[in-house]
């Protein structure tokens, strides 16, 4: 009897456990909403995917290199990009290499297929793919805008706030009960302005007591922010009107 309750007690601490890890892992998850990824298929000139190639995804500005394969479907997946300028490479025997230069902006989804030549036909092919922000959305059904490091930098703001600048996307106005305080400010979606959920680098940044910006963040430190106003995922939480999604400034290999 004594044995049996051991084991039960056992058995508890050890669910227990096993529930603090899993929520520790969607804490996690939920961290990794500033980064974006890059996904997408490799074929031959055919059409008939290509399993096995080798995609390598570079930082145009740190020069930092991530390598992937495809998988026997041709598909491939890389995520966690901080937001910049990518090269892909797509190298597989018997083909000539690709390289694609896209850019990754905050929580984006960039979609990059890839269609191969024989060696035959040499020589490598540089594509741009999406600049400035602009992006045609074709793999979910999300509506966002993304404001840009160049529009924080040249636009006049006369308070340096740079939640100032999310009234530049769509279906934003200012608070229609007039608590400009709550949130960012402004009302999205036609929901009250504390209905807004701020990140900052992927955490949570509200304060949780007066439904407002938990950290503010100075001007020049931010590199550029996605204001969510429809059909975000639950990856986000907590909203019901939209998200704002800030990045600060990350290192580079140049001096500033």
């Amino acid at each position: 009897m004594l044995a049996s309750n051991r084991t039960s007690r056992v058995s508890l601490f050890a669910s227990l456990i096993s529930l603090l890890l899993i929520s520790f892992l969607s804490v996690s998850a939920l961290a990794q909403t500033e980064t974006g990824q890059i996904s997408g298929k490799v074929a031959d000139p055919n059409g008939a995917v290509v399993p096995g190639a080798s995609i390598t995804i570079k930082s145009a500005t740190s020069g930092s290199t991530r390598t992937v394969s495809t998988s026997s479907d041709g598909f491939y997946n890389v995520t966690n990009l901080q937001p910049g300028v990518y090269n892909v490479t797509v190298k597989a025997k018997g083909f000539a290499d690709r390289t694609t230069q896209v850019e990754v902006t905050v929580g984006s989804k960039v979609s990059v297929d890839v269609a191969l030549a024989v060696t035959a036909i040499s020589g490598e092919t540089v594509e741009v793919v999406a600049g400035g922000g602009v992006e045609v959305n074709t793999t979910h059904q999300e509506l966002s805008d993304v404001v840009s490091s160049k529009q924080i930098t040249d636009l006049p703001t006369l308070t340096r706030n740079p939640y100032d600048f999310v009234v530049l996307s769509g279906n934003i106005a200012s608070d229609p009960n007039g608590s400009t305080t709550r949130g960012v400010g402004y009302s999205i979606n036609g929901q009250r302005a504390s209905s807004t959920n701020v990140l900052l680098d992927g955490a949570d940044n509200n304060n949780t007591f007066t439904a407002s910006v938990g950290q503010s963040v100075p001007l020049d430190s931010v590199q550029e922010f996605r204001v969510i106003t429809s059909n975000f995922s639950s990856e986000y939480g907590r909203a019901s009107g939209g998200i704002v999604n800030v990045v600060t400034k990350s290192g580079t290999n140049e001096y500033h």
